[in-house]
């Protein structure tokens, strides 16, 4: 969330305790005044890897790309598990 200035939709107690899967919603509004929600699933499959969807809407595809590149970025970043 950080990474991506967007705020959480979930509640903070369905974000909280030990589990496998995590599904959540997350939500921006841009300096220009546009609205953005990302849905993210994700799953730490028995391998220890991380494997999930993370799908963004928006009103204006130029958002959309931008957020999706910025998530691109922070995925590349992060340190392979092996």
């Amino acid at each position: 969330m950080s990474q991506t200035n967007m705020s959480s939709l979930t509640p903070k107690y369905a974000l909280e305790g030990e589990c496998d899967f995590l599904a959540a919603n997350l939500y921006a509004r841009s300096i220009f005044g546009e609205d953005a929600l990302a849905n993210v699933c994700v799953e730490k499959t028995p391998a220890g890897t991380l494997v999930g969807h993370i799908r963004i809407r928006s009103k204006t595809q130029g958002l959309a790309l931008s957020l999706g590149d910025k998530i691109t970025i922070c995925q590349r970043s992060l340190p392979e598990q092996h």
